[in-house]
């Protein structure tokens, strides 16, 4: 198969016989997905550590991904040259004080575990320490999306520039990328599904509240996958199984069965989906690292099975917030590295100390010597704190999309475009409003008001006017001019205070306020 005009690369040609001269030193395979990574950790490194009476410790970073490795291990009869197990079972092993043997080679696979996942996962740092002392062995560290890990090791000068091997993504199979907004996601699932009868789509959520939204929106009509460590709420919509203690599998045989799958980035990697019929993969994941690996979870399975992309735009109000979190997150712990005295002068003492207590990259460090415990920095997360940072500063001085586009790499940004706006729903939507102007609109209107909004995919979460009147400047400011308005312009609120109606009939609105939806420009 080739990428546009060049050959398909593999690990194993770009790396040739090299591996046979690594000797105690760190390796970086930064190869996209498909490029034969862990082919060249198994069967070619495997191969050559049995003939030399080596072991080889190989790490993943999901359940998922560690079955696939050890059923290729088991395969071509190399466990007892391969030991596979996951970061998160050695992690365990070290915090017992079981020590480790000793590995010729660990393959660290999935590698920017270290640094994703250390926003939720408190231990990331214990097997990324236990990896950098390993001086008596080599490390390979392999990733298609360890960005911010890679650079890392780059700026540290802890890889030698030819033990770097590197070879691009190809996005031959992808036949567009759009941007949309947050509240054009509905809408645009719906269009996909009235268009076609069997095309798939898979959605990415950012956040637990995004995947609750969908399930009261899609109910039956999806399936929706996330992590055994999710909230009680959330593994039930997903399946949970009190006897297994565990979500159900939904993707069975790199597939799933329904049309629509929501996943949270559990899904990111260890799972690869090969189905033809998956056309549409959506990613609202904020994290660029997190994204990229999300829209690689697609398999091609020949040169006619594409698919399109679609990544959610944050605005530049969302993007300063993520700022304003990370900056709060790490001023705490630079000034613990840089100048400690000041640091116990301004949070040793005194009110400031709790602020602390939210901080996710200080940890206590407890020691058998009671005087040797201590307050430690989480590395791992911290790293992942300041490479956000400057991706974010970026962000907010070039714009979201211009950073965005930049790492995503020339072959998937020169195939980007933005969702074009259905007309005809919009029109209808239109009509409506001009249909209610002038009219008094109660209580039991605004829900109809909101069903509306969303029959042009715009969810709200609550039906009050501000609600509604931001919805309506953000999104329609140049096409609509009325808002909604409880009180008149002089500031006395609307209330109905007619006793009868115009059929003669009591009216069972006397005396309630009331909102108008009308045009106040004034010259």
């Amino acid at each position: 198969m080739t990428n546009g005009n060049k050959e398909k690369k593999w690990v194993s040609d770009i790396v040739g016989d090299d591996y046979k001269k690594w000797n105690k030193e760190f390796v970086v395979l930064d190869c996209g997905t498909g490029c034969g990574k862990s082919y060249f950790c198994i069967n070619v490194l495997g191969t050559y550590a049995k003939e030399n009476n080596k072991k080889i410790l190989y790490l993943c970073n999901r359940r998922k991904l560690r079955q696939q490795i050890y059923d290729s291990v088991k395969k071509i009869h190399l466990l007892d040259t391969i030991y596979v197990t996951s970061y998160q079972s050695l992690q365990k092993k070290i915090q017992k004080e079981k020590q480790p043997p000793r590995y010729d080679y660990i393959v660290a696979d999935e590698c920017h575990y270290f640094t994703t996942d250390a926003l939720f996962n408190d231990y990331t740092d214990v097997s990324y320490n236990y990896i950098m002392q390993q001086k008596e062995s080599v490390v390979i560290f392999v990733s298609a999306t360890a960005k911010t890990f890679f650079s890392s090791l780059k700026r540290e000068q802890l890889v030698p520039s030819e033990n770097v091997y590197q070879i691009e993504k190809s996005y031959s199979y992808v036949d567009v990328l759009y941007f949309y907004k947050k509240d054009e996601l509905t809408s645009i699932i719906d269009d996909i599904l009235s268009q076609t009868s069997y095309e798939k789509i898979v959605v990415f959520c950012n956040a637990k509240e995004r995947m609750k939204e969908m399930h009261t929106y899609y109910k039956d009509m999806a399936e929706y996958y996330c992590s055994n460590n999710a909230d009680m709420e959330l593994k039930e919509i997903c399946g949970y199984d009190a006897n297994t203690k565990r979500v159900k599998e939904c993707v069975v045989n790199h597939t799933f069965s329904k049309r629509i799958l929501f996943t949270t980035k559990v899904l990111d990697n260890g799972i690869d989906l090969k189905d033809q019929n998956i056309k549409h993969i959506f990613s609202e994941i904020f994290d660029v690292d997190c994204t990229i690996q999300a829209l690689g979870r697609k398999r091609s399975l020949h040169e006619k099975d594409t698919c399109t992309f679609y990544i959610r735009e944050f605005p530049a109000k969302a993007i300063q917030g993520f700022l304003n979190i990370n900056n709060s997150q790490l001023k705490p712990v630079d000034m613990f590295n840089k100048d400690y005295k000041k640091f116990y002068e301004e949070y040793g003492n005194g009110q400031q100390r709790k602020k602390l207590n939210n901080n996710r990259i200080f940890y206590s460090y407890f020691s058998k010597e009671k005087d040797m415990s201590k307050i430690k920095v989480n590395k791992c997360r911290y790293d992942k704190y300041k490479r956000d940072n400057i991706v974010l500063r970026q962000m907010k001085e070039w714009g979201y999309l211009v950073v965005l586009n930049h790492y995503l790499g020339q072959e998937l940004s020169s195939k980007s475009k933005f969702i074009e706006v259905d007309v005809k729903c919009i029109d209808k939507f239109m009509e409506y409003l001009s249909s209610i102007e002038g009219k008094m609109l109660f209580h039991e209107d605004k829900e109809k008001i909101k069903a509306e909004f969303e029959s042009v995919g715009v969810k709200l979460r609550y039906t009050g006017i501000n609600t509604f009147n931001g919805a309506l400047e953000d999104l329609y400011k140049g096409i609509y001019s009325c808002r909604f308005y409880n009180k008149t312009i002089e500031g006395k609120v609307f209330v109905d205070t007619r006793r009868k109606l115009e059929t003669g009939h009591d009216n069972p609105n006397h005396y309630k306020k009331y909102w108008i939806l009308e045009n106040r420009k004034t010259d």
